[in-house]
């Protein structure tokens, strides 16, 4: 992420000292301000000190403007350069804008306007910059599973990570199709580009804490563990905003009114109800509703009405925590509901009714296994043609 701490960087560049010392004057106080008068002194500033915006006048002796724009460029090619001239030509304009230019301002120039690009610029730089940052922090990611020679391994936390590198590559075609009008781009454009910048930053922190969890240096077991659920529910709404299994469907969350914590890493969480969610939006192919309901319960919920039969299973009786309240979390849907023959089987291990490439690639067996492990318990209820009904129960810390 850039340095928010100090004053970005604003270089100007004019063999004029009148418009070199009004400039500075203009951005005294939202830019630290490097003057040169050609150049040559420009790109030694540049190479000491990188700035974030340059201003240059586009006619001077010795290098262009148009020079020095293709020099900045090629020492960080995410400077920002706004050009000034007071002999305006279609060729000069064109020149500067192929060579990377953001802005073509004449001579006087007018302070509101030459203020409003300096700031647009400066937005944009920062943009790009954090969306760089999102790409080498995958890229440490990819290093990471490189390391690793387990192959079961590696592909257990393929399977994890695909949730969240699906959200992340419908973010990064958004915008690199948002960048392709970076000319235009400001305003609620601009924003929409910041939103969606910081989505991925949040999915590539998933990624990386996945790994770290699965490839790294496992931690030890915490006997304080625990998950926000609420977090958790709002991190799930975020990996299906742009997951494929989500369009056209209608999918809603609804979160406890008040905020508690299951008695597991909020990893685990996250993929058991990735798991279910994704399987239920998979139910059909036709438009359907899924919905995701937490809600607490008391410690002496009564189950000894569920059952287990061609509809209803329920895993983990015995080893259900019930000597604190206890967060049940449902993900239902109106699909074509589980067939009889199937019911049995679900949480089998390794048990799947997807062809290869579809669904999360942990399965219901694993579901079940991370939820015995939290001493919890899970619970499946399914009507042929009315749908069907996982509520996983996890003991609150």
């Amino acid at each position: 992420m850039p340095d928010t701490t100090s004053k970005p960087i604003l270089l100007v560049v004019d063999d004029e000292e009148g418009p070199r010392a009004s400039l500075k004057v203009v951005f005294k106080n939202d830019f630290e301000v490097l003057l040169a008068s050609n150049g040559k002194d420009a790109l030694k500033l540049a190479r000491d000190r990188t700035p974030d915006v340059a201003i240059l006048d586009i006619l001077m002796q010795g290098m262009s403007g148009v020079d020095v724009l293709r020099e900045l460029k090629a020492i960080d090619e995410d400077i920002e350069v706004i050009m000034l001239t007071a002999y305006e030509t279609l060729e000069t304009a064109r020149q500067a804008l192929r060579h990377g230019a953001r802005e073509y301002l004449n001579k006087p120039f007018d302070i509101p306007t030459l203020r409003s690009a300096a700031s647009k610029a400066l937005d944009k730089r920062r943009a790009t910059q954090d969306l760089k940052t999102a790409h080498a922090r995958l890229e440490e990611l990819h290093r990471e599973i490189a390391k690793r020679t387990d192959a079961d391994e590696v592909g257990n936390v393929l399977h994890d990570l695909n949730n969240p590198l699906t959200v992340i590559n419908g973010f990064v075609e958004l915008l690199e199709r948002q960048v392709q009008t970076v000319a235009s781009l400001e305003g609620a454009e601009l924003e929409k580009m910041r939103g969606n910048i910081s989505r991925v930053h949040g999915q590539v922190g998933r990624c990386l804490e996945i790994s770290r969890r699965y490839l790294g240096a496992r931690r030890k077991a915490d006997p304080e563990e625990r998950a926000s659920v609420n977090e958790v529910l709002i991190d799930l709404q975020e990996l299906l905003i742009k997951h494929p299994s989500a369009e056209g469907h209608q999918f809603t969350i609804s979160e406890l009114d008040e905020p508690a914590y299951a008695a597991l890493h909020s990893t685990d969480l996250l993929r058991i109800l990735l798991n279910l969610t994704i399987n239920a939006l998979q139910s059909a192919i036709s438009p359907h509703r899924v919905e995701v309901v937490a809600q607490l319960v008391p410690p002496e919920f009564d189950t000894s009405g569920f059952l287990d039969n061609t509809e209803e299973r329920f895993v983990g009786r015995e080893n259900l925590a019930i000597s604190s309240s206890i967060i049940a979390i449902s993900v239902c849907d109106n699909g074509p509901g589980i067939p009889p023959e199937v019911v049995g089987k679900l949480f089998n291990e390794q048990f799947t009714t997807k062809p290869v490439g579809k669904g999360t690639g942990i399965g219901l067996g694993s579901v079940k296994q991370l939820v015995i492990q939290s001493k919890g318990a899970v619970r499946l209820s399914t009507k042929i043609g009315q749908g069907t009904t996982f509520t996983v129960f996890l003991p609150a810390r």
